[in-house]
């Protein structure tokens, strides 16, 4: 394996390493870096750092959040969390205090985006949903839905109608006929009120009465004419019957206002041809209708008491019909007397009271309303967008064959066999040169997985064929981790792997770390497998000194595979568990090729297993949208928010000047922190690391592009479990919301006004955000238009029905041009388990948003100024532990 440089390989001599280090056995001494006394092996010193207490800084911003952490979470206190919620150290108890702040937060937005929608409105027109206009009243005629309305009230007689009220003998009131051609009606005209009782005093005789103008009396059954009017012996004959009967009962079924537009009254009021005429008008916001009283004084020749209104206040109703009347009106009533003032109003309000302008219309009332369709302009604009960008019309590109040097990068943990296999299978038999594309394999810890036989690093080198008697040296490395955890040890196998006649460069770097480890032996995390290649790249870039690990890796690539490192210049991520079309390399390289711009891009992720369960099931057109939405329409920004790692690909260095990129000292800095000791960082760092590194991309590289390749297709496997599938969404979730926080004050990013990335970025937030809102919203909904508690909410159905419906129909069309018939199917699954995604899993996500592991090697004491970190002595760690030598050195020193 080492044959072709002629150099050896840097080792630390005297050092009892063997396949059986990490038994329980004593421990053989090596170089302890974190002895009492340096150590001096194989011509390297290692040195000691002296006791400290590590202070860290903290900025003013952290400290206004915790400010506001305690203030929220100040009634639990800390030995309650320490003794019952069996939180031993300081700093994990403030990130439960973090995410309690945080899911608190995210529940009072939650409850104001529900608040608004349903309560807000109601606050500024407190009777929007208790006013009905006639055509409103009129949907309301069923047996169960039985609704009229009688002098300007809606009155509901479901539970009246169905009794025989009758008293006349074979005439019964609830003859099936008579009820459906009353139902939804205005019956004021069948329930006239005695004058004399309506407007007592102006009307003295017990049997004068209006004429109506408008009425025809289709079903004479249904007349209630009482008092002296009366010509049958009925109760109707009572002369109090319509005072003390009736309208005490129709209290109980009252309603609210029968309601008219004002652009209603004033177009029946400009009606003048004879059988329409309507003498009205608007007093006080009420409507009050004198046609019949008019035209019961036309026929009488304005004569006797049928002139029993002031001719005054009828004239205004008949100058300004239609009008709102109440300044002429008031002049005409404040020239009366008190009394007569009194009579008169009583007389309108109980004779000729039509119903109320409809208030529904005001600003007031409709101002909710207006932001409502304001933010569905936007949400549909946006969607309008993003399936323009999901059309994509024309024919797959077929590019030509590219001779760019690719790494492929396949970090590994617990993995099993048949998923390394098809991983490793599909990069070898990639249609892409053989000799220009190398297979990085990471292995992140000497580990045995869940039904695993052996450790993921043997799974790896027995599928690569390599020897088993082969045991390198393992090699000093820094990792990213916290005090010791910093210091790691690596092995270096390297060789051609053939598969169905191809033969393809391998490199697998194995972290076994530090003899003394016993759990997960070597494992730092994926963050740190993608640091340990970046790092190197990096040293390469700027010949700068390697760690031993490193030079041995710059060794085997140059003089074993024989390729100068420097020659690669792009960085292929795969995950263990996804397998890549044949074609997909050459796409991405390519693409990245055609536009020097690019700095990293991503291809379409499937679902290999989408048919194994309901839970695979409703992940297929998640995914689907999750790229031809999502990362298409931010592609077409050139600022795709999240280049997954399981199928991506970096540029190294610029094309132009060979600026480093995602190996330059900025983006390696801020992504190896150490130091992830706040909830913000676990997400980050812990939780969404490809996400991660895509934001510190866009962050320090603004001017260059982050893109999405639709014709680049990778399968992966998808959670078949709700157990496994909830694990992965609250590390999806989390990480993309605070991911989003930090791109959100991003000033860089590209677009302009409400077109730019940074909108859509605080879009993308705020929805993520209040996702629960929405499901508890269409739960509303259903209710209440299921139980008919209310006026049917137009404006929330329009909008759902124009949101929904706009995503159907182009999704449709997306599907009829790329002949994708099948996810019209996904589509409907999918929309199945709207509430999963909308609402269990987000909840979940918050709520478990301190769900990590934190270690144990640093104890935060105090925050803020005061914030201090203890180690003991042998979790100290110091850049000098580890021996650097640049190769150029090493080689002179190994050629002498």
């Amino acid at each position: 394996m080492y044959g072709a440089g002629g150099l050896p390989t840097p080792t630390l001599q005297n050092q009892e390493w063997n396949n059986e280090w990490d038994k329980k056995s004593p421990v053989s001494p090596g170089p302890a870096p974190y002895s009492n006394a340096s150590k001096e092996t194989g011509g390297i010193v290692v040195k000691e750092t002296q006791n400290a207490v590590e202070e860290v800084p903290t900025s003013r911003s952290r400290r206004w959040w915790l400010a506001l952490v305690w203030l929220c979470t100040w009634l639990i206190p800390s030995f309650t969390l320490r003794y019952i919620g069996r939180m031993k150290r300081p700093d994990i108890r403030l990130a439960w205090r973090e995410k309690v702040t945080i899911f608190w937060l995210i529940f009072i937005l939650n409850a104001i985006v529900v608040f608004y929608i349903i309560e807000f409105g109601r606050l500024l027109c407190p009777n929007f949903d208790k006013a009905w206009t006639s055509n409103e009243v009129a949907e309301h005629q069923g047996v169960t839905d039985y609704w009229v309305s009688v002098q300007g009230s809606v009155y509901d007689l479901t539970n009246f109608i169905h009794g025989d009220h009758s008293d006349i003998p074979n005439e019964a009131s609830n003859d099936p006929d008579t009820l459906s051609t009353l139902a939804g009606q205005d019956l004021t005209y069948f329930f006239p009120p005695p004058l004399v009782i309506a407007c007592p005093q102006l009307v003295t005789d017990n049997t004068m009465s209006i004429t109506p103008k408008n009425f025809s009396d289709f079903t004479p059954l249904a007349m209630h004419v009482s008092g002296h009017l009366q010509t049958q012996t009925t109760a109707l004959s009572n002369a109090n019957w319509y005072s003390q009967k009736f309208f005490p009962r129709m209290k109980t079924f009252k309603k609210g206002p029968l309601v008219f537009e004002k652009k209603v009254i004033a177009a029946m009021a400009a009606d003048t041809t004879i059988a329409k005429y309507v003498v009205w008008g608007v007093y006080e916001k009420q409507l009050f209708d004198l046609t019949d009283y008019v035209n019961t004084l036309n026929i009488n020749q304005n004569t006797g008491s049928y002139a029993f209104l002031d001719t005054g206040l009828v004239s205004v109703f008949r100058q300004q019909s239609g009008q709102d009347i109440t300044k002429p009106l008031n002049v005409v009533l404040n020239s009366m007397t008190a009394a007569n003032r009194q009579l008169h109003m009583v007389c309108l309000n109980n004779a000729f009271l039509a119903g109320e302008v409809d208030f529904r219309k005001s600003a007031r009332c409709q101002v909710q309303n207006y932001f409502l369709i304001a933010a569905s302009v936007v949400l549909m604009t946006s969607m309008v967008l993003k399936f323009l960008a999901a059309l994509q019309l024309g024919s797959k590109r077929q590019p030509e064959l590219q001779d760019k040097f690719v790494i492929c990068q396949v970090p590994c943990y617990t993995e099993g066999e048949d998923s390394l296999r098809r991983t490793i299978d599909s990069l070898a038999a990639l249609n892409y040169d053989d000799k220009r594309k190398l297979i990085f394999i990471i292995c992140d810890g000497n580990i045995i997985g869940s039904g695993n036989d052996r450790t993921t690093p043997r799974i790896v080198l027995d599928i690569l064929g390599v020897d088993p008697q082969l045991d390198p040296e393992p090699l000093l490395f820094k990792s990213v981790g916290e005090g010791s955890k910093a210091l790691n040890y690596g092995k270096i196998y390297s060789g051609l792997y053939e598969f169905e006649g191809h033969v393809v460069p391998y490199m697998v770097v194995v972290k076994v770390g530090k003899p003394t480890e016993r759990s997960k032996p070597g494992n730092r995390g994926k963050r740190d497998s993608q640091i340990l290649l970046l790092h190197y790249l990096n040293r390469v870039h700027f010949d700068a000194a390697m760690s031993p690990l490193e030079l041995e890796i710059y060794h085997q690539m140059r003089n074993v595979i024989g390729i100068d490192p420097a020659f690669y210049e792009y960085i292929f991520t795969v995950d263990a568990d996804t397998t890549v079309k044949p074609d997909s390399l050459n796409r991405l390289v390519a693409s990245s090729a055609d536009d020097s711009a690019i700095i990293g891009i991503c291809g379409e992720t499937k679902l290999e297993n989408e048919q194994t369960s309901w839970w695979t099931m409703i992940q297929v057109y998640e995914y689907y949208i999750s790229h031809h939405l999502s990362k298409a329409f931010e592609s077409l920004f050139g600022s795709v928010t999240c280049l997954p790692g399981c199928f991506s690909l970096y540029r190294i260095r610029t094309a132009d000047k060979g600026r480093p990129i995602i190996i330059s000292n900025r983006i390696i800095e801020e992504y190896s922190e150490p130091n992830v000791d706040t909830l913000h960082k676990k997400n980050l760092f812990s939780l969404g690391e490809d996400r991660f590194l895509t934001t510190l991309l866009m962050k320090h590289f603004p001017t260059f592009k982050t893109k999405f390749c639709p014709d680049a297709v990778a399968h992966t496997v998808a959670p078949e479990s709700w157990r496994i599938l909830f694990s992965q969404r609250r590390r999806w979730i989390n990480s993309t919301v605070h991911n989003l926080c930090e791109l959100v004050i991003l000033p860089e990013l590209i677009g302009f006004c409400c077109f730019s990335m940074r909108f859509f970025v605080f879009i993308d937030l705020l929805g993520t955000l209040i996702l629960p809102a929405t499901v508890a919203y269409l739960v509303y909904l259903i209710v209440v238009v299921a139980i008919g508690a209310s006026a049917l909410p137009q404006i929330a159905l329009i909008m759902l029905g124009v949101t929904y419906g706009l995503q159907a129909r182009l999704f449709a069309l997306v599907f009829i041009i790329k002949r994708e018939f099948m996810l019209v199917g996904w589509m409907i699954v999918y929309l199945l388990s709207y509430p999963v995604y909308s609402f269990f899993l987000p909840v979940y996500s918050f709520w478990c948003m301190d769900e990590f592991s934190w270690g144990n090697t640093r104890l935060v004491v105090g925050e803020g100024k005061e914030k201090k970190v203890l180690m003991n002595d042998e979790e100290k760690f110091d850049d000098s532990m580890i021996p650097l030598k640049k190769f150029s050195e090493y080689e002179a020193e190994a050629w002498d």
